[in-house]
């Protein structure tokens, strides 16, 4: 069983697959189970992204499904489940591994996200596998993301007009707390 990480204000659940079934197919089951948790951060693209992370997780070895899975953000006060994040997968052969995030419209420009992801980026650089964190083709007109990534201390590596490519090599991170 995979444990959650503990923030000042949120707890991170890592999601089994049974549980990120239950996200799409049954949210009575899933807010029965693990708490009352916001709809709104379940678009099209984020169940495209789930339905991938089941399939990868059933051909993963089960103690690295942590790199695979949605991790649930509950803010600890009341229990509510506001958004979900994580990895697309174990570190590769450079060391690298891409995040992604998403949170409840109502609980944005709050902090929420920055704490959720110092908190699983700290988790996986305790991998030795983990050398670098990316966040690659962020759209430019997405500023909330932009700025989590910025005050996450990632640097932008590539741009075009529409994206910009963030990176936070271990050593960067390390060197900060």
């Amino acid at each position: 069983m995979l444990t959650p990480l503990l923030t000042d204000r949120l707890e991170l659940i890592p999601l089994t697959q049974e549980q990120l079934s239950w996200f799409l197919e049954d949210p009575d089951r899933f807010n029965q189970e693990l708490g009352r948790t916001s709809r709104k951060i379940l678009t099209r693209a984020l169940r495209k992204a789930i339905e991938i992370k089941l399939k990868k997780m059933q051909l993963i070895d089960v103690m690295d499904q942590a790199w695979i899975t949605c991790w649930l953000m509950k803010v600890r006060e009341d229990g509510t489940g506001i958004g979900l994040l994580g990895y697309k997968g174990v570190p590769d052969y450079r060391g690298q591994v891409e995040i992604g995030y998403g949170i409840d419209p109502g609980h944005q420009n709050q902090g929420y996200t920055t704490e959720a992801a110092t908190v699983i980026i700290q988790w996986a650089f305790q991998d030795p596998r983990c050398l670098r964190v990316v966040a690659p083709g962020t759209r430019r007109d997405n500023p909330a993301s932009n700025r989590v990534l910025e005050k996450l201390g990632m640097t932008i590596y590539q741009q075009s007009p529409e994206f910009m490519s963030w990176k936070l090599d271990k050593s960067d991170f390390l060197g900060r707390i």
